[in-house]
Formats: structure tokens, C-alpha cells, sequence
């Protein structure tokens, strides 16, 4: 069990990546890695360290997930300090101080996960606990994954696509895995709830509707959500928008009046507000930004 301490024990960003170790990242090429970003999963590696590797940060724009394979690691983050094991995974929140390092020769996999409301449950807390399965058929997949893309060419990447799916439904599983444990019917439902809402962004969503989804009250619905998540029901439904906005800016020629629609906005104004706010810069900069392969890390 980790132990806990007051603060880290570090104040600035450090990198010790020693020239013996191995890391391989998997090519995010958009004609057949689109299930990684469909599942939250900006970047994914394949690593094989030992001392006196060690990572240290103060701050990072993604949650960071280290899937340990056989090996041993120590971490501090948030006040606690422990070792990740064989057949274990341990998140460091996005935005959140932590560090890791090699107690002995450690192979892992990490995964570098966007900012959605898939993963909202994750933000402000550590997470580190057993994997519900086994690693090898994911190493496995990883490795085939590596020579599949490296021999593609063109379009029709069936092998890649497939490979990257079930990577992606791997590593997802595990970072839901068990929250729903101990009969909590009540975070099931609300969980449940804002599926329906993510697949359909341009019903009229609105506190009342989502309370009556849970066959709640609007008072009760808000107590629930701030036991649950760490956002408010208002900032995770503008999330969930625009991040259909973002992708349809970025992936369709759509008019800015047919998006706003697609995610439930009636008026052009509203929606390019709300957009700016989010992401800090209007969805036609953005969408021009994105044309040109040059959006800032902050804004994806």
C-alpha cells in the first residue's frame, strides 16, 4: 500500500532516460489509428528501462497511464508514495505533479489520454490498482501493431485498424474497470446517462432532462454529480460538445451554422462564444489552425 506524505519531493521537471533503454511509440498515422482517438488515447508506447531511468513533472495536459508488464517502479503523486508492480496500472492525473522510477529492469506500457468526459472520473485523483487481465495479449497486439503500420501503405489499413481497436478496448476497459463496484446502481445510471448524452450532443440537454433521465430531482441529480465527478453537470455536457465540435471542425467541411446545430446550439453566436471559451480561440481559427496541422497542445 502506498504510503502518504504532505507534499512531493521535488520542486522542478527532471528526465534521466539512460541510452540502454528501449522505447518504442506506436505510429498515430490518422488512415488507421483512428480508434486510439476514438477512445480517448492521444499516444501509446512500449518501453523496456532500468536505473537510474526516472521521470519527474510538474505538470502535463494529458492523464498519463503506465501499465507495468514485469518489473518494479516507485511513484509519489498527490501525497502518496508507493510501487507499481507486475500486472498492475497507475494513472497520474493530467495537470497534477508526480514522478516514477526504475527499481530494477521495468517494462511497461504507457498510454497518454485526452482531457474528456470519458476519463473525467480520473482528474484530481491517482489512480493505482490490479489490470482485470492478463498483459500479454496487449503486448502481443502492440507488437503486431508495430509491423502492421510499418508495412502499410496506402489506404485499406484493415490489419492496423483492427489491432488498434482492440488496444484501445484493452487499455480503456482497465481504466474503468471497478467503478461501478459494491452495487452503486446510482453512478451506474449516471454513468449511463451521459453515454446517451455524448451520442446524442444536439438533444435539448438541460439539468431538468438530465434529472429526469435518473428519475431524479434537479437537486438530487447535482448532489449525485458532485459525489461522482469533479466538474458539474453544465461544464461536463459543454465538454461533451465541444468535443464533437472540435472533431467535426476538424474532420468535415460542415458550415458553422450546421455544427452548432449537430451539438445543439440554435444560435451561431452562442456556440462560437462558448467554443472560444473552452478551447481559447474561435472554431473558425481553430478549424483553419487545424487544416494546417498547427493546433497548440493546450487547445487538443
Amino acid at each position: 500500500m502506498p504510503n502518504k506524505s504532505t507534499q512531493t519531493s521535488f520542486t522542478k521537471e527532471y528526465h534521466c532516460i539512460p541510452d540502454t533503454c528501449r522505447d518504442q511509440h506506436l505510429p498515430m498515422a490518422p488512415r488507421y489509428a483512428s480508434p486510439f482517438r476514438d477512445h480517448g488515447i492521444r499516444g501509446l508506447g512500449l518501453h523496456e528501462v532500468a536505473p537510474p531511468y526516472e521521470v519527474r513533472r510538474l505538470s502535463f495536459p494529458w492523464h498519463l497511464a503506465l501499465i507495468t508488464v514485469s518489473g518494479h517502479a516507485e511513484f509519489e503523486c498527490l501525497g502518496e508514495v508507493g510501487v507499481m508492480e507486475p500486472g498492475q496500472i497507475w494513472v497520474g492525473p493530467l495537470e497534477t505533479a508526480y514522478q516514477y522510477k526504475a527499481l530494477d529492469d521495468w517494462k511497461f506500457i504507457s498510454a497518454a489520454l485526452y482531457r474528456t468526459h470519458e476519463f473525467v472520473h480520473l482528474e484530481g485523483k491517482m489512480l493505482h490498482r490490479d489490470l482485470s487481465h492478463s498483459t500479454e495479449p496487449i503486448i502481443y497486439a502492440m507488437e503486431a501493431y508495430l509491423q502492421e503500420s510499418a508495412a502499410t501503405k496506402g489506404p485499406g489499413a484493415t490489419a492496423p485498424i483492427g489491432l488498434a481497436t482492440y488496444i484501445s478496448e484493452a487499455i480503456v476497459r482497465d481504466l474503468k474497470d471497478g467503478q461501478f463496484t459494491g452495487g452503486n446502481r446510482v453512478r451506474l445510471r449516471l454513468a449511463h446517462v451521459w453515454e446517451e448524452v455524448n451520442a446524442n450532443p444536439g438533444e435539448e440537454w438541460n439539468l431538468p432532462a438530465l434529472a429526469k433521465r435518473m428519475h431524479v430531482s434537479v437537486r438530487q441529480f447535482q448532489r449525485i454529480m458532485k459525489e461522482n465527478y469533479d466538474v458539474t453537470a453544465e461544464g461536463l455536457l459543454m465538454r461533451i460538445r465541444m468535443e464533437h465540435a472540435r472533431e467535426l471542425l476538424s474532420s468535415t467541411d460542415m458550415t458553422m451554422v450546421m455544427v452548432a446545430d449537430r451539438i445543439g446550439y440554435q444560435c451561431v453566436f452562442a456556440f462560437s462564444k462558448g467554443f472560444r471559451r473552452h478551447f481559447g480561440m474561435p472554431p473558425g481559427a481553430y478549424r483553419k489552425a487545424a487544416n494546417q496541422g498547427a493546433i497548440p497542445h493546450d487547445v487538443v
